[in-house]
């Protein structure tokens, strides 16, 4: 029997000030859906859910709404501070020693084809691996190959400059014999936060273990402008569509293509709408107000005059004559009236952007504020382009954050 680990315990702090990453929303579901539906598409199943003591119940309950999840065995990392390891040490509880097992990382978007794909491959060796060529540096392992195509060690973020190749470790792993695994991880040592990937290096150098190469779109969530990358790309897979007891007014234009407007949405007169989008369930998008290339999530509104570009919004966030552009907003935000968000730098540098004490390059020309849930923005306040707003953070009218 094949078994599946999706680890949902990792709450990074890299991408503080947003909330949990899993249950953040796109097109009406959150993250952790998207991406198990994605998987039990491709072929996977006998799912392990591997939460946290903070997201269990919200598991539990997305779990007993879905018929494929309804036997899902969920279970909560003891440990936040073990990493991925601590994570899958616990899902292999759930897992005998001779029965295979594909790990998933829990916010890896990927073609669902390609589940099917490492399962065949990985067939008569150890296991397989998904690897991707990068043309730009990527804060995750790094593998090395032979010339046969197999995995010969794997280094956990290097550094840019001291990458083995060209080719990254997607969180797509499937290991033969589970007890393999089992076995390596009680064996690691090390003082960073690697020991999955000391595990994973032992094996690889003692193992036969496939590269299966992955060139199709693929998006994770590492740091909080992620959040738009992988809002384009899940837009980008959805066709059109508007619920039927949605409210357009006549006078609203909408083009594009991927517009979908869910249910109990308001399209007010003279609104415009310019795809791919996402107008969330009890959504507004009032009286002239432009939106284009969003999310805009349940019962939130765009209100009048307002132009919402590039940036994704949460549930209930309210705007009004303002301009919110490339940005990420969590949850129950309010912007006042002529509150803006700066997205350029004015030397048109790349952004920017303060990330456990470093600045950190986004390498985006545009990017705007990083909102966490509950923050209130005064009337005329501007936030610069990198900014962040703690949760439940007061912005003073016409102030100016950095």
């Amino acid at each position: 029997m094949t078994k599946t680990i999706f680890l949902a315990a990792g709450t990074s702090s890299r991408m503080n000030p947003i909330s949990d990453k899993n249950f953040l929303e796109f097109c009406g579901k959150p993250l952790i859906l998207h991406l198990l539906e994605n998987a039990h598409k491709g072929g996977l199943k006998n799912f392990i859910i591997v939460g946290s003591d903070n997201n269990v119940e919200q598991i539990k309950t997305l779990c007993s709404q879905h018929d494929f999840l309804h036997n899902a065995v969920i279970t909560i990392q003891p440990n936040l501070e073990e990493g991925m390891a601590g994570g899958i040490t616990e899902g292999l509880k759930s897992v005998e020693d001779k029965e295979s097992v594909t790990i998933l990382g829990g916010n890896d978007y990927v073609n669902p084809e390609i589940y099917s794909q490492i399962l065949a491959q990985s067939d008569g060796e150890n296991g397989g691996i998904l690897a991707k060529k990068v043309t730009e540096y990527f804060p995750g392992g790094y593998l090395s190959l032979n010339t046969d195509g197999n995995i010969t060690g794997i280094v956990e973020k290097p550094g840019e400059g001291n990458e083995p190749s060209d080719v990254v470790n997607i969180v797509v792993h499937h290991f033969t014999q589970a007890g393999d695994l089992k076995t390596a991880l009680k064996s690691a040592q090390s003082s960073a936060d690697d020991i999955y990937e000391v595990a994973l290096d032992t094996l690889f150098k003692s193992g036969t273990y496939a590269a299966v190469e992955y060139d199709d779109y693929w998006q994770a969530i590492k740091y909080p402008w992620n959040v738009l990358d992988m809002m384009d790309l899940i837009l980008s897979n959805t066709p059109s569509s508007t619920a039927k007891n949605a409210i357009v007014a006549p006078s609203a234009n909408i083009r594009g293509e991927h517009v979908i407007i869910d249910e109990d949405a308001k399209i007010y007169e003279n609104a415009t709408i310019i795809g791919p989008c996402y107008i969330g369930k009890g959504a507004i998008v009032g009286n002239n107000a432009l939106v284009r290339n969003s999310v805009i999530g349940q019962e939130s509104v765009a209100g009048y005059n307002t132009e919402i570009a590039r940036s994704y919004l949460s549930k209930n966030v309210t705007t009004h004559v303002a301009y919110i552009g490339d940005s990420i907003i969590d949850k129950d935000v309010n912007f006042g009236a002529y509150s803006c968000t700066a997205n350029l730098r004015l030397d048109k540098r790349t952004v920017r952007v303060d990330v456990k004490g470093s600045a950190i390059d986004s390498k985006k020309g545009k990017l705007g504020a990083i909102v966490g849930a509950g923050a209130q923005i005064g009337i005329h306040a501007a936030l610069m382009p990198g900014c962040k707003v703690d949760p439940g953070e007061f912005i003073p009218p016409h102030s100016m954050q950095k």
